[in-house]
């Protein structure tokens, strides 16, 4: 038996797609299975260097499609029917639903002959609307006794895209293929989640019983005792959805509060929104905050966390939602305090006794700087409870029991 991950978010390091797959592969490596992974065609030639992916699929999980010309004129129409501003660069649901999964389906189908083959594991780390339907239809075209079995990591609640706006033909795309999907589901199909909360979003509104598969981040070296002036950080991509845009609004607070703490913030992005440009702008323009630019290595990441006291993860309740966070994972497993917002699932991890931090709300910088505000004044308590935490959440979030959810569903084969 092979196992072979599918994945169109593997494209750089800086994806959690990177980790995932250079983890458990080694996992399940040492346990003596074959593992194989087909990422980007445009992914980093230094991943295949290292772990051996293979560049296949065409179209990222993060790319979209504009609106036909007919969508436009429509769009036009609508907007000016309700007195509202019509923005042509929103991309269209509909047309990238449709292109996206055809062209998903094209790349299943073009798969070296040996991957979708009865006695291998295949492994689909994250997909969307976008990508399911194709996935669904591939399987079904395939004979019977040919079909493998495929665990499926449903990743985003079904009104995320990749613009960064909630989507209003997710939930029908999701019950669409789902249906589609009905005699596969249990045979040859296998649902899972990261937390609870997705996959009882998927039990409540599709009858779909995914079971849970906690998204490992590696070793997490253990948090430092607290500094005398402790540092705050945040990490991973600068992105509107992860709250980036309410940073330098938040630290000017706490400095005007006198609150004796450092900031360490990673700046990484395309430059493709102008709030995150502008915050960018106006982080450097502050004093007390240590940037650091670009992609980290898996040692680089481990040194500059390791200098931090707390995670800030101030990721939109609305646009982020309760999705996983490879961050949050290793800053629990290493017994760090986070700082998250209500409606989050890092928020509720804290409001459960699961992880140990600060929930803030409403969804704003002065919250943000009151929480972080908070958790300074009892740092040196947050991180001792955190400390006691860190063991069993990391057992539960290893590469290892990652393995162990995906070997079971191999069972039979």
């Amino acid at each position: 038996m092979d196992i072979i991950f599918l994945d169109n978010g593997l494209i750089g390091r800086g994806e959690h797609s990177y980790s995932l797959v250079k983890k458990v592969g080694e996992a399940l490596a040492a346990r003596g299975h074959c593992v194989r992974a087909f990422g980007m065609r445009s992914m980093d030639p230094a991943i295949v260097a290292e772990i051996g992916a293979i560049p296949h699929f065409r179209v990222s999980l993060y790319e979209s499609e504009s609106p036909t010309p007919n969508e436009r004129r429509l769009l036009r129409l609508a907007a000016f029917l309700r007195r509202r501003p019509f923005d042509p660069a929103i991309p269209s649901e509909r047309t990238s639903a449709k292109t996206l999964n055809a062209s998903f389906r094209e790349d299943l189908a073009a798969l070296p002959a040996d991957v979708l083959r009865r006695e291998n594991l295949v492994v689909v780390p994250g997909l969307s609307q976008n990508q399911l339907l194709g996935l669904v239809r591939a399987l079904r075209a395939l004979p019977e006794g040919q079909r493998p079995r495929v665990v499926c990591q449903l990743m985003f609640a079904p009104d995320w895209t990749p613009w960064g706006r909630k989507a209003r033909l997710g939930p029908k795309l999701y019950r669409k293929a789902f249906t589609l999907a009905r005699p596969l589901i249990g045979r040859s199909l296998f649902f899972t989640a990261e937390n609870a909360a997705i996959a009882g979003l998927y039990r409540e509104l599709y009858a779909i019983d995914a079971k849970i598969l906690p998204v490992p981040f590696g070793e997490a070296l253990g948090a430092a005792p607290v500094a005398d002036r402790p540092a705050f950080g945040f990490f991973g991509y600068s992105k509107c959805d992860k709250g980036f845009h309410l940073l330098p609004e938040a630290i000017e607070l706490c400095r005007a509060k006198n609150l004796a703490a450092d900031f360490v913030v990673q700046l990484q992005h395309g430059g493709w929104e102008p709030a995150t440009v502008a915050a960018e702008q106006a982080l450097r323009a502050q004093g007390g905050v240590r940037l650091v630019e670009g992609v980290l290595t898996e040692a680089d990441y481990a040194a500059e966390t390791g200098k931090i006291d707390a995670m800030l993860l101030p990721y939109d309740p609305l646009l982020f939602g309760l999705r996983g966070s490879g961050i949050f994972t290793q800053s629990v497993a290493a017994g760090r305090p986070v700082v998250a917002a209500l409606g989050t699932f890092a928020a509720a991890s804290i409001a459960s006794g699961e992880a140990e931090g600060e929930i803030f709300a409403p969804y704003d910088a002065p919250a943000l700087a009151a929480a972080i505000m908070r958790l300074a004044a009892r740092l040196p308590e947050s991180h001792a409870r955190a400390a006691r935490l860190a063991r069993s959440f990391g057992d539960t979030h290893s590469a290892g029991a990652y393995a162990d959810v995906l070997l079971a569903h191999a069972e039979g084969l």
